[in-house]
């Protein structure tokens, strides 16, 4: 079978994908006035999988799931296969197939993934991943189409044209992206567009992969939301919702009353239109069958069906007395303002109980047991509360999810990753993924720390296994601290959710 070549000389990295994940899809499919099957018990399918560092987790969170991943690359099909029967998870196949000739017994699936393909492939293969949609998708399934948009993408064309026509088309992946880089510092002296130097400086630290597939492959066509939407029509499909992070979201006026099939097309025009007042660069759009019900702009009133998770720290003193505004964090560094005590409050229960979730009454009734905590009046202004929350939601400072799930809180005294942890930790080349979904960037130590705990040790044996292990190593850390940096890294791995209950025996696996 035919395979990219570029692909498998620079494959992309494989990595969790949390916009990605079917739970976290079905919470913004509600949002807009649309149910989609239950994730922990439907059929997946990813297009365009990699190794499938973002598949096999899935599958693995949800064992009463089924998951097919197709890709197209060689290498990275094999790659994948070849892990999943090492960890020996039936419910998952990784195929090396191309997506515009997939096997016609494949079936229908509740979730559809393409992350990475839409804007990247020719004409007729993006025909063919819409028909695929079309083709695959249950009555009710979701599919997750990203791609480039041109109103931010149209000041970054000339920075992509300077690339592709300074470097040699014939040259393997790797070297060309070594002549990029050259380019670039060559760019870098000739530009004095602030944005493109932006960009210029980004591309020479982002992973080589990114800048050769959106920079010199052959295939990068940003589209407008209307062109997008008018695809989606001639192959019988329907825009749902946005599943990326947003500044803004579209609000209709007069169009209470109206049922979502007539106020179908202001919203469309009005989605375009925030594109291009925000620039908007990339989308990570939801999509079904047109003969399923019709979505609607989001409301905020379907946030009290869903339950709520989040990773966030104040920098400050959280003052929860005023509606001063404060800056909460997330790992990844991104910043989320809060000025609602009774939201500030909110979100120290959902950072206090990660990475389980919490059913929006829960989160109401924790955030009102917070400010009683401090002798301040626990009366909640629901609708200012859902006002604010609603915001965090559409930043991706706090994620809903339609599964809350239950996660060990504890390292225990005999601490035990659960397989994939393990497996992840000890494949060179491999992301471990949290609970929820996030890449989490270890160090050698933390990842032979990781791939050890099958619960045959305690913790003091193994902050001592590691000191040997260390030794033998030659990356040994002052020894006087090393207890108390493993038992620090233990309780990093039960807050990505990566321990299972404490027990006597080591795990087979």
């Amino acid at each position: 079978m035919h395979t990219l070549a570029s692909y498998d000389e620079l494959p992309y990295d494989s990595l969790p994908l949390p916009e990605t994940q079917p739970d976290f899809l079905a919470a913004v499919a509600r949002l807009h006035g649309f149910e989609a099957p239950p994730p922990s018990r439907a059929r997946i399918l990813e297009l365009g999988c990699a190794q499938g560092g973002n598949l096999i987790p899935l599958a693995w969170r949800w064992p009463e799931s089924v998951c097919v991943g197709v890709e197209l690359s060689r290498v990275q099909a094999e790659a994948g296969a070849d892990f999943v029967r090492r960890l020996g998870l039936g419910n998952v196949r990784i195929l090396h197939g191309d997506l515009a000739a997939l096997p016609d017994d494949l079936g229908q699936f509740d979730y559809l993934i393409a992350h990475g393909v839409f804007s990247w492939v020719p004409p007729a293969v993006q025909a063919a991943l819409l028909e695929v949609c079309r083709r695959h998708l249950a009555p009710q399934g979701i599919a997750y189409l990203s791609f480039n948009v041109a109103a931010g993408w149209e000041k970054l064309q000339p920075l992509r044209a300077a690339l592709v026509g300074r470097t040699a088309a014939d040259l393997p992946a790797p070297a060309r992206y070594v002549q990029a880089l050259r380019v670039l510092d060559e760019l870098q002296t000739e530009c004095s567009d602030p944005l493109l130097l932006k960009e210029i400086a980004y591309l020479k630290t982002a992973a080589p992969s990114y800048l050769f597939h959106e920079y010199l492959a052959d295939f990068n066509a940003p589209m407008t939301f209307a062109e997008f939407a008018a695809r989606l029509d001639a192959h019988g499909l329907r825009y749902v919702g946005e599943a990326g992070p947003r500044r803004a979201v579209v609000e209709l006026e007069d169009a209470w009353g109206l049922i979502p099939e007539s106020m179908a097309g202001r919203w469309l025009d009005a989605e375009g239109a925030l594109d291009d007042a925000f620039a908007t660069r990339f989308r990570r759009a939801l999509v079904a069958r047109d003969d399923a019900p019709c979505a609607q702009p989001p409301q905020a009133s379907a946030l009290r069906t869903l339950a709520f998770h989040a990773d966030l720290r104040s920098d400050a003193e959280i003052d929860l007395e005023s509606a001063t505004e404060q800056d909460f964090v997330n790992p990844a560094g991104n910043r989320f303002p809060i000025a609602l005590p009774a939201m500030k409050a909110a979100a120290m229960a959902l950072s206090g109980v990660y990475p389980n979730a919490l059913p929006y009454p829960d989160m109401v009734d924790a955030a009102r047991r917070l400010l009683a905590g401090f002798g301040l009046p626990a009366a909640l202004d629901e609708a200012a509360f859902d006002a604010a929350l609603f915001q965090l939601v559409i930043a991706h400072g706090v994620m809903p999810t339609a599964w809350p799930g239950t996660f060990e809180a504890e390292p225990g005294e005999h601490p035990r990753a659960h397989a994939l942890a393990r497996q992840q930790a000890g494949s060179p080349g491999w992301v471990v993924s949290g609970a929820r979904h996030v890449a989490l960037d270890l160090d050698p130590a933390g990842r032979m720390l990781l791939a050890a705990l099958d619960g045959s040790r305690t913790v003091g044996e193994l902050a001592a296994w590691m000191r040997t292990s260390l030794q033998a190593s030659g990356r040994v850390p002052a020894l006087d601290r090393l207890d108390e940096l493993t038992r620090r890294q233990l309780w990093l791995f039960a807050r990505q959710g990566l321990l299972q209950a404490d027990r006597d025996t080591p795990d087979p696996a």
